[in-house]
């Protein structure tokens, strides 16, 4: 009688254990996928502005609600002229607000106000007659001020709010520090004429920008006359550019000392929403030259907001590693376009989460998210897989029970 194995029930359990660990490894559930770079920054450049700068004076360039900023040639203070009044007309709101559809406080102008407009027409200055006992409007004279650029219209604006110039021209120092706006000195006067008050083609962009930023004074400068100035009716704006390509204000200025000085703010649509465009230039041999040369650099701001496509379809933005094979790439499922400032960095951040092992071609990922730092418009594609995750073979999931 022959004897049994003696450890047939050792191979059993050997031959149980081998298949029970086939069949866990061919079962068990894959871990999911972890991205090659979890996190991507992108700079994406939108080349290089071109612009036509004047060939004159010093200038600059600035988009309201943005720190776009360009300049040219030397910013060295020099006389603004008449452009003056910019400061003067936000020095005075600063004390004595008006709101959107407000006349103000009534003044009554008198002896005082009469000499300021004698004086100013002896030395030939822009003015806006006045008489003793005559009432106008905080409101009119801001207009008289800004659209013929009555300079004794100024004064009288300045001491009425402050109490005399000495006292206004400290406040609209301190002011022009509180705006860091370090090439600006106001003067002896509010209104420009006296070459005491001087500034910068950067300072005055910056300047311009707070005006547009203010109903009140952007309604004022955007008008062509007004007419209910008490002794100027149909008082004509001097800015004669106004109106045309897109121009909607600001201030023009011209002195012997200054020569000529023109602020100007321009609209266009970017991303169908609306930018203000602001330019200055200082230093113009005559008040018509200011305007002419600002006008090819106005139209070349506009020309400078290009569409640009800075991520294309199929762009590899981010990749999957596969331990058991080759990694599969993340990649934009179509071209993204945005509008914005030649010369713009655009920055923005792609963030990969994790995938399961059965993730198929074409699954959406993530959202790459572009915004436009001038009109704050976003544009947005989706960041896909450029093929199906290959499921492992049976020798890999076998060799690696701990994966």
């Amino acid at each position: 009688m022959s004897k049994r194995p003696r450890y047939h029930w050792q191979y059993g359990l050997v031959l149980f254990l081998l298949v029970a660990y086939v069949a866990w490894a061919l079962l068990r559930p894959l871990p999911l996928l972890k991205p090659g770079n979890p996190t991507l920054e992108l700079q994406l450049s939108a080349g290089t502005s071109v612009l036509n700068w004047p060939a004159v004076g010093q200038s600059a360039v600035g988009i309201v609600g943005n720190n776009i900023l360009e300049t040219h040639n030397t910013q060295k203070p020099a006389p603004t002229a008449s452009t003056a009044k910019i400061i003067t007309a936000l020095t005075v709101l600063k004390q004595k607000p008006l709101a959107t559809g407000q006349q103000g406080p009534t003044v009554t102008l008198g002896p005082n106000d009469l000499a300021i407009y004698n004086t100013y027409v002896a030395q030939g200055g822009s003015t806006v007659p006045v008489q003793a006992g005559e009432q106008i409007s905080e409101y009119q004279m801001l207009e008289a001020m800004l659209l013929p650029s009555a300079n004794n219209m100024a004064d009288s604006l300045a001491i009425w709010a402050y109490g005399s110039l000495p006292a206004y021209s400290a406040a609209a120092n301190a002011y022009a520090q509180q705006l860091g706006l370090t090439g600006t000195t106001i003067g002896s006067d509010a209104s420009g004429y006296n070459p005491s008050t001087v500034s910068t083609a950067q300072d005055l962009v910056k300047l311009g920008e707070i005006v547009m930023q203010n109903p009140v004074l952007a309604g004022i400068v955007g008008q062509t006359t007004a007419s209910d100035i008490p002794l100027a009716p149909n008082a004509k704006n001097i800015n004669l550019l106004l109106g045309s390509y897109g121009i909607i204000g600001i201030k023009t200025g011209n002195t012997d000392q200054a020569g000529g000085v023109f602020v100007g703010a321009a609209r266009t649509d970017v991303n169908q929403k609306p930018v203000i465009i602001v330019t200055a230039l200082v230093g113009a041999p005559t008040l018509f030259d200011s305007m002419k040369f600002s006008l090819p650099l106005l139209q070349s701001v506009q020309a400078n907001f290009q569409t640009i496509t800075p991520i294309h379809a199929n762009d590899v933005l981010g990749h999957y590693q596969i331990p058991w094979g080759k990694s599969i790439n993340v990649i934009a499922a179509h071209n993204l376009a945005l509008t914005t400032w030649a010369g713009t960095t655009l920055s923005t951040r792609l963030s990969l989460p994790q995938i399961n092992s059965n993730s198929s071609a074409g699954q959406t990922v993530s959202t790459l998210t572009i915004s436009d730092p001038v009109t704050k418009a976003k544009s947005s594609v989706n960041v896909t897989l450029d093929s199906a995750v290959p499921p492992p073979t049976l020798s890999w999931r076998l060799e690696h029970p701990l994966f």
